[in-house]
């Protein structure tokens, strides 16, 4: 079932374009706006404690800019931080995207910026970003237009670009979910065109269709993480934006046989 904590000390606002991930019993919660003002915030919360921490005033203290629609991963000692968007839309003027991963070591509450892709990859948002294997994957994403670009050729039957959408982590495989394919016109105040296709990318490089059972409808903006319910592993989705424009609150599992 669900359970509301009424956690301690310093709380992060209200927000949307936020991202979170775990690293052992705490989360990080890093950027986020509102409609009027960008927050340059970067928290943990601690699990078994049920205590907030703000870590740093991002772009002021040594770390990374403050940003929306960025992509956060993680691995047993580290937040990476990926893409976005600056703040601007009012808060920062000339608003600007992001190509470069920032590494956070929580064992010494340092960041430190990784190798620059260089001009080639496209600055984006809204990208799957996953640590496999030791591996940083970025799967597509938003730049000025939506793109599939990057070093590495894939075979089988292969996404068409998008951003936004689910995805998640489980063995060697990224799996992903709907998504929208083309941008709206009234940009985050409409629904775009929207996917409900669902794909496993083996990362040796070989890309599968999955479908089956009760298949989700069209969605976009949703939020997943990899869990394992019913013994096995796999897609947990929760929410999203229709091609009508409104919100859902549904929740789906999509389970992998193998891993």
């Amino acid at each position: 079932m669900w359970r509301g904590r009424d956690a301690l000390h310093h709380i992060p606002k209200s927000s949307f374009g936020v991202r979170m991930v775990a690293v052992g019993t705490k989360l990080y919660v890093y950027g986020g706006r509102n409609k009027t003002e960008g927050y340059n915030d970067f928290y943990s919360y601690d699990t078994v404690k049920n205590e907030w921490k703000r870590l740093a005033v991002l772009g002021e203290e040594g770390g990374p800019e403050a940003r929306t629609f960025h992509s956060l991963a993680s691995d047993e000692n580290h937040v990476y931080v990926f893409g976005g968007t600056s703040q601007g839309y009012g808060v920062t003027p000339n608003s600007h995207r992001f190509r470069t991963v920032e590494a956070y070591n929580v064992s010494e509450g340092k960041w430190a910026q990784l190798p620059d892709p260089g001009d080639n990859f496209e600055k984006r948002g809204g990208a799957g970003f996953h640590v496999v294997q030791g591996k940083i994957w970025v799967v597509y994403g938003f730049a000025s237009s939506l793109t599939t670009d990057g070093k590495i050729e894939t075979k089988g039957e292969k996404p068409s670009a998008r951003s936004v959408f689910a995805s998640a982590v489980v063995g060697k495989h990224i799996l992903i979910f709907g998504g929208e394919t083309w941008p709206d016109p009234k940009g985050h105040f409409g629904p775009g065109t929207l996917s409900k296709e669902g794909f496993a990318l083996d990362t040796e490089t070989v890309w599968e269709r999955f479908k089956g059972g009760d298949e989700p409808d069209t969605r976009g903006w949703t939020a997943s993480t990899a869990a394992t319910a019913y013994g096995k592993k796999g897609l947990f989705m929760h929410g999203g934006k229709t091609p009508e424009y409104t919100r859902i609150n549904d929740l789906y599992f999509y389970a992998v046989n193998s891993a």
